[in-house]
């Protein structure tokens, strides 16, 4: 019984939090890449520095390098949304074996590329 009171209570709040708490928390680790790359820009380096730089940052911050050129670098992560977790676990456990089949098959994975010239995309 109270394994279904819990389940009833997630499926709300895991709308709250996708809904209202996970797209602030997203720009505010968007704005860690972006100042990263004002304060890169700012200093008077090299360009294979720069890249090296952001290629050690993107590592660091647990990102696969996809594509890596003379003027850019391109990294890919996926995060997993504990949200959509609770949502899919809100509809007594088979929403668990959807949300897994959603990560591992559909969701597509955060992407970040650093260009020395035009900045953050």
């Amino acid at each position: 019984m109270s394994q279904v009171v819990i389940l009833l209570f997630l499926f709300p709040i895991g709308l709250y939090f996708y809904f209202f708490i996970e797209p602030k928390h997203q720009a505010v680790y968007q704005k860690t890449f972006d100042d990263f790359q004002v304060y890169i820009d700012g200093k008077n380096l090299e360009q294979h520095t720069k890249l090296m730089l952001f290629e050690e940052m993107l590592k660091k911050n647990d990102y696969v390098i996809t594509q890596k050129t003379a003027h850019s670098i391109r990294g890919e992560k996926r995060m997993m949304s504990m949200s959509i977790l609770a949502i899919s676990l809100g509809v007594f456990y088979v929403g668990a074996l959807v949300y897994l089949v959603y990560y591992f098959y559909v969701q597509k994975a955060h992407v970040v590329v650093f260009e020395i010239e035009k900045g953050v995309k």
